[in-house]
Formats: structure tokens, sequence, C-alpha cells
């Protein structure tokens, strides 16, 4: 299979330097405003950098050592054991935290959090990262899938952030290193504990790319297709000549599908749209379907940076030109909180919504 270096991860270097001046904005607003909620969010959101994008120059190849997928000291996540994806958001409704025993397994791999260091690929030993990886996404967004199945999510050797910019044969060899790593997890997983379970896979950002290698390596037109109930990919472009036989979901109901979207501030729409000359398919985290807009009171909350529920109907998005739109938010400074780019947001704008459709399509998938 010929992999090719498509897409544009949409948070390099502009939503680094976005999230440095969000930080400072955020530190000025507290004093002032100790309500204001998304903000709090976005800084908690994983995009921690304070800087630029770091020069590659400065970077050695030395990929450590492999993961050991035998080993649990490998896996960020596990059914049997307490790990930062059961954590529940605080309010988050009663009704909300009972979850049925469904018969599934969900495999999540995580976005970047190697943003500065010295090497093109996320040692195993980095403290720093390792202790991004468990404090954002897999509280902040795996949790969203912890819907009552099993809940597996691999440590992996991370390409820096850097690599979807820079694009170079060094850049597209971390890559491959990195899914070199998701994939032995996922060959592991399904040797190991799979069983013939339906399989929802998920992600972000560096993730979602990973999450499309093994959508055409182990799915499309293949046996494994048929247990696939959904994947959730928001934050990279997904186009429909990714896949032979896997379609996007056009409704909430639809299994046997994937989901991709990334959010932008409404009018903004990013450069390499026009360049790109492709339009990339997105799916409606809301309503599910592939175009339109969503009603506000459709929208069933968000997950703040502190671990904690807050603010149905607040958001509506639409879609146009292959990606979510999302207008000011209908809260309290809306206007100072809208921003152009709203990858931070891909999952927790839409937590409770992406937590209760995959509980509706696992239920579903037969």
């Amino acid at each position: 299979m010929v992999l090719q270096f498509v897409g544009n991860l949409h948070h390099t270097l502009l939503t680094i330097e976005a999230t440095f001046l969000m930080r400072l904005c955020y530190g000025l607003m507290r004093q002032n405003f100790p309500s204001v909620w998304l903000l709090a969010w976005v800084v908690g959101s994983g995009l921690t950098s304070c800087a630029g994008l770091q020069d590659p120059a400065g970077l050695t190849w030395d990929p450590g050592a492999a993961p050991n997928y035998t080993s649990d000291a490998a896996w960020l996540s596990l059914p049997g054991r307490v790990d930062a994806s059961d954590e529940v958001p605080k309010k988050l409704p009663q009704t909300e935290i009972a979850v049925d025993s469904l018969e599934v397994d969900v495999f999540f791999v995580h976005p970047t959090q190697l943003f500065k260091g010295d090497h093109w690929n996320a040692h195993l030993d980095n403290r720093k990262v390792n202790a991004l990886n468990t404090k954002f996404p897999m509280r902040l967004q795996a949790s969203a899938f912890n819907i009552g199945g099993r809940l597996y999510a691999p440590a992996y050797r991370q390409a820096h952030i850097g690599v979807f910019t820079w694009q170079d044969s060094t850049s597209w060899k971390a890559l491959e290193l990195a899914y070199d790593d998701v994939k032995a997890s996922f060959e592991h997983y399904l040797k190991h504990w799979n069983n013939g379970r339906p399989i929802i896979l998920a992600g972000h950002s560096q993730g979602s790319w990973h999450i499309r290698w093994l959508l055409q390596e182990f799915f499309d037109g293949k046996p494994l297709q048929e247990q696939l109930v959904v994947a959730y990919a928001p934050g990279f472009d997904f186009y429909a000549t990714d896949f032979d036989q896997l379609r996007y979901c056009t409704s909430a109901e639809e299994t046997g599908c994937v989901c991709s979207w990334m959010s932008y501030g409404e009018g903004y729409y990013p450069g390499w749209l026009q360049v790109n000359g492709k339009t990339p398919v997105c799916t409606h985290p809301i309503t599910w379907a592939l175009d339109g807009t969503n009603a506000i009171e459709d929208h069933e909350g968000v997950v703040l940076s502190q671990m904690r529920y807050a603010y149905p109907e607040a958001v509506v998005a639409h879609i146009e030109r292959g990606v979510l739109q999302v207008h000011e938010p209908d809260v309290p400074f809306g206007k100072a909180l809208q921003r152009e780019n709203w990858h931070v947001g891909d999952i927790n704008l839409f937590w409770l919504n992406i937590r209760n459709n995959a509980k509706q399509r696992a239920r579903l998938h037969r």
C-alpha cells in the first residue's frame, strides 16, 4: 500500500501563536471576569506551547525505544484499570453519568503533545509529553468515548508538531515511525483483546492522521470493515478519494462509516483550502449530516479544561467549503471569545453530542 503525504493539520504555527495570545488574554480577563468559561477551556486544550514553531535544525533523529504493547505501561488507557479517560466531568447531568454496558471497543489515538523538544518523535519516557497526554487529550477528549464499552489508547512515539508544516523527508519519516507504533498497538489489540467485538475508532489531529491510515490498511474493503461501528477523526482534512469502499456518515444513526471535521470561526477560511484545490468532507458534530446548520437547542454542552461540563445550547455551526464554521458562542462575552481557529475545540465544544452519538451508533450496530 502506498501512503501519501496528504492533508493539512490546521493547528501548527498559527494555533501555537494564537494559544499564547489566548493565554495572555485569559490571564487579564480572569482578573475582571471570573465567569469567562471558554478561554479557560481553550488554554487547557493541550496546545500549551507559548513560543513559535521550533526550528527543525535543532532536532536530532533519535527514535528512542519502541513500545512493548504486551506491557500495560505502553497503554494510556486499558479496560479494568482507572485511567485519565475514566474521569467524569463535574456537573455532568446525572442521567449522562450512568452509562450502559455496551458490547463495543473504542480504540483512541491521541493528538500531538510534542511542541518543542530534542527529537523528531517523542520518546516514551518523556515526562513532560506524558503528563500533557494524561492531563489534556486522555482526560478531556478520550473521556467522551468512555461510553460503557472497553477503551484502549496506546502510547506512541508521536511526531513533532512541526512535521505538518515542514513536510520534508524527515517529517515523513517521523510520521511513519509514529504510525508504525499505532499500527503495532492495533495489531496487538486485534490479536489479544478484540475477539470479534464491534470497534469504534477515535482520535484527534495527529491521531486522526493515524486513524485514516488504520482505516485504509485494516478496514477499507477488508473483512474487519464489518466490525466498524464508526470512526471519529476530527482535526484533519479527509477527502472523498481517501477510501475505496468506506463511506462518510450522513446521519446520526448510520454505522460502518467515517466522521471528520475541522472547526473554524464563522467567516474564516484557512489559506490552504484554496491552495489545496480540493474540498474536504465535513461531518457536522451535532446534526451528523454533511451539510447544513444545527439548531442551538440541539447543542448538548461543552467540557471545560477543569473537566467541568457547562453551557448546553450555546454553540451553532454550519458547514461551508468543507469545514465547520463555528458561530459566536451564545455565552457571556461570546464576541471576545470567538476565534479564527477552533482546532482546540473540535471535540470539547461538542463533547456530549459526540459521546451520545457514539453510544447511539454502538447500540445500532449489527
